[in-house]
């Protein structure tokens, strides 16, 4: 046989694979005993070691076989195509043994880190959950309720790993490509491992909702964006007269985009012209019947709505492919629809009655203009919403009042410039301070000094307007919402 080292497989010779002793007696290369994942013991036969490896001796009879270029048994050569392969898979083999004696303690030890990593976030919610089980009243920070839910969720979806159910996987190298679909069991811990690691490195992306269609339903139809209106004469006290808006198939057919819908039936209507629609606005209190078929309509881009506000309870979900929406009286779980909303860039929400809800930062990063209309008793749900999508806001627009005085002392925030520039609103051109009639200010004094606050705690490079005092100046510029 050939001198070659049995960690390896590489010949020995006078350097760096130079044939060292072990006091057990195997021999393996100089490269391999200064290889740290060697440890302590003979990786042959598994004995411990004592002493320096740096001094273990040659091994003097393989030393001589190389000085004098001879070995005890060689292979006369063949010029064979056999030959050749089982010589290629040969050479295939002692790359592989080698590539797994290095990489599985990497593995090992990626693998223990994990595990110390999920100890120790097991331990911050044990705390957590003491400290809010403990106090009367829960003393935190928007900050530290953040970092509470990150934490959570992080738990949650590296659980849902280890027990998930289906992989699909595709391996490429070159020109050769390898592909499975696994069906996972109790016994695809390797797997599972793979995937809680993959998390872990960031290379794995959660899909916000995987049972919703890839792409809604292709449109066919003439290039152009045909528009329905709902208008007086197409309701009879409080009902639309959908069979008459029906018979006429020229107004409805390939409609696209619906307008000024209101009036009771209103869900039958949508339900008829719901599959092509990409824009829809609904006048009034939506009913619970409308805002179902609004949630089922898979190629909705753009939705403006106002939901009844005496209505207690959820409201059904929004559809998460929205691309622009405007909402007013929206319900908790339509707010954090908003979420997972891959492709939201536009949104406007109004007079939120809920629950105070805080927002995971954004891992889409595509919202671009915001507006919140929110009382001082939602003010964490209107600062949360805003952080959530620091990075990404270009436009910010804020209902607020120049005074504690009045009927509007509900919407006066005094320390709003100091909240925002604790937000990190990195991507901030603009910010817009709404008020409750487009005429200009009464009170100019207080509407100035207001905007000096805010400036001053901000950037040179954000424009603070007011909208009643500024309307020329924004329409110029802003087309939508």
């Amino acid at each position: 046989m050939e001198l070659q080292c049995d960690i390896c497989f590489l010949q020995f010779d006078l350097d760096c694979h130079r044939p060292k002793s072990l006091p057990c007696g195997h021999t393996i290369c100089k490269e391999c005993v200064q290889n740290p994942a060697m440890g302590k013991k003979c990786p042959t036969c598994r004995k411990e070691l004592e002493g320096d490896h740096a001094v273990l001796p040659d091994n003097i009879l393989a030393i001589r076989l190389i000085e004098n270029g001879t070995s005890p048994c060689k292979i006369p050569r063949r010029d064979n195509i056999k030959l050749k392969q089982l010589q290629q898979g040969v050479d295939a083999g002692r790359r592989l043994v080698q590539l797994l004696r290095k990489l599985v303690p990497v593995a090992v030890e990626a693998l223990n880190r994990q595990l110390a990593s999920s100890v120790t976030q097991l331990r911050e919610m044990e705390e957590a959950l003491e400290r809010r089980a403990a106090a009367d009243v829960c003393n935190t920070t928007p900050e530290l309720e953040v970092k509470e839910l990150q934490l959570v969720e992080q738990l949650e979806d590296s659980l849902s790993l280890l027990t998930s159910t289906k992989c699909n996987v595709m391996a490429e190298e070159g020109r050769a490509a390898w592909r499975a679909s696994v069906q996972l069991g109790p016994d695809s811990y390797i797997l599972h491992l793979l995937l809680l690691q993959l998390r872990t490195d960031g290379q794995l992306e959660k899909v916000a909702n995987p049972t919703a269609p890839v792409s809604p339903t292709t449109f066919v139809g003439p290039p152009m964006l045909s528009i329905l209106s709902i208008v007086n004469e197409d309701l009879d006290d409080g009902q639309l007269k959908v069979t008459d808006i029906l018979r006429n198939g020229r107004r409805w057919k390939n409609v696209r985009i619906l307008r000024n819908v209101k009036g009771g039936g209103s869900d039958k209507l949508l339900r008829v012209v719901a599959p092509h629609l990409e824009e829809v606005e609904i006048l009034g209190g939506a009913e619970l019947k409308v805002m179902e078929e609004v949630e089922k309509m898979s190629s909705l881009k753009r939705l403006k709505v106002e939901c009844r506000e005496d209505l207690n309870g959820n409201y059904p979900d929004l559809p998460l492919q929205l691309k622009e929406l405007w909402m007013r009286f929206p319900k908790e779980n339509q707010i954090r629809c908003v979420e997972s909303m891959a492709r939201l860039r536009s949104l406007l929400i109004y007079d939120y009655h809920g629950p105070n809800v805080t927002f995971l930062p954004s891992q889409h990063g595509r919202l671009l203009w915001l507006g919140v209309g929110l009382n001082t008793d939602h003010k964490a749900t209107m600062l949360s919403l805003i952080r959530a999508h620091a990075l990404s806001l270009q436009e910010l627009h804020i209902y607020c009042a120049v005074s504690n005085e009045g009927d509007l002392q509900l919407f006066y925030f005094p320390d709003l410039g100091q909240d925002l520039a604790a937000s990190g609103l990195h991507a901030l051109r603009r910010l817009v301070f709404r008020r409750s009639t487009l005429d200009p200010c009464t009170e100019v004094d207080a509407c100035l000094l207001q905007l000096r606050s805010v400036r001053g705690c901000l950037p040179s490079s954000v424009d603070v307007v007011c909208e009643a005092c500024h309307v020329r100046y924004l329409c110029s510029r802003v087309t939508r919402p």
